[in-house]
């Protein structure tokens, strides 16, 4: 059995994308912080079928359904997922659709991207998450489809990690592309740093940043609008650091940068347009 598995396993090997974090042009290098993320290619089954071996009482049957999502051996493979998602999203612009699975086996979060071509089903990505400074709808909060321009949508991960005092979430934003799924924005979304032994009064250095579609007359992009602030944890309650969005109260100052879809590049491109961040204009 076991060796069975890994022979399937290693059809699935991956490239890692690894690069100090930032806000970070949309292009393949670009880091992705806590978000491993591979484009090997490799056959699947259908996705029902693979869906219902991933929930299979029978080891052998579920690991080599978990080796297909990208899943590797170690102990936390040993279950049955948590949860299993199955869902079906037009990634391009030609209405065809893609395939996505996700399986949650806490705190680590795995998803594949498929498609159906001549006839066979093929994952041709998958990405993965240890998040486990989260909480809630864990699949729901890592896999998101969001609408993209020229009529597709975007698959939008969000994966975060951190350590003692830091906390830090990535975005990144993909669509499919001539056989592959290609990365097309990404950014810090989500950055926090809480250190007591730094010099000068106790404070938390906050980020915050968020992006969302736009169309500049007939071009469609977006806005990458964002938020640096800080604030003293001792002055503050102490459910603001499990409900994230209080510290939102903080944030008195925006900043926006703006982006078009470039057809050609086949990503976001920062350009010139109107600052959505400056105060409207006063009605007389």
């Amino acid at each position: 059995m076991l060796i069975r598995f890994i022979a399937t396993l290693a059809l699935s090997a991956a490239f890692v994308i690894s690069l100090p974090a930032q806000v970070s042009k949309p292009e393949s290098k670009a880091d992705l912080g806590s978000l491993t993320f591979s484009r090997t290619h490799l056959r699947w089954p259908t996705p029902d079928s693979l869906v219902k071996d991933l929930r299979a009482d029978d080891d052998e049957t579920r690991f080599q359904a978990l080796a297909l999502i990208g899943v590797s051996p170690s102990g936390d493979m040993a279950g049955t997922p948590s949860e299993v998602e199955l869902r079906y999203a037009s990634l391009e612009t030609d209405g065809e659709q893609q395939v996505i699975v996700a399986v949650d086996l806490g705190p680590m979060l795995f998803g594949a991207v498929a498609v159906h071509q001549k006839g066979v089903w093929q994952r041709i990505a998958n990405f993965s998450c240890w998040c486990k400074y989260e909480s809630g709808d864990l699949i729901g909060n890592f896999i998101h489809v969001e609408s993209g321009p020229e009529n597709g949508s975007e698959l939008v991960l969000r994966a975060s990690g951190g350590g003692t005092g830091v906390y830090s979430q990535d975005e990144a934003h993909f669509r499919y592309y001539r056989g592959e799924l290609h990365l097309v924005f990404s950014f810090v979304s989500h950055f926090r740093t809480c250190d007591p032994t730094a010099p000068g009064p106790y404070t938390c250095q906050v980020e915050r940043r968020w992006f969302y579609s736009n169309n500049w007359d007939s071009v469609p992009g977006g806005v990458l609008v964002e938020s640096r602030f800080s604030f003293s944890p001792n002055s503050e309650p102490a459910a603001e650091f499990d409900v994230r969005d209080i510290e939102l109260s903080h944030a008195k100052v925006f900043s926006c940068k703006t982006y078009k879809w470039n057809k050609e590049k086949f990503l976001y491109t920062e350009f010139s347009a109107p600052n959505p961040c400056k105060p409207r204009p006063s009605v007389q």
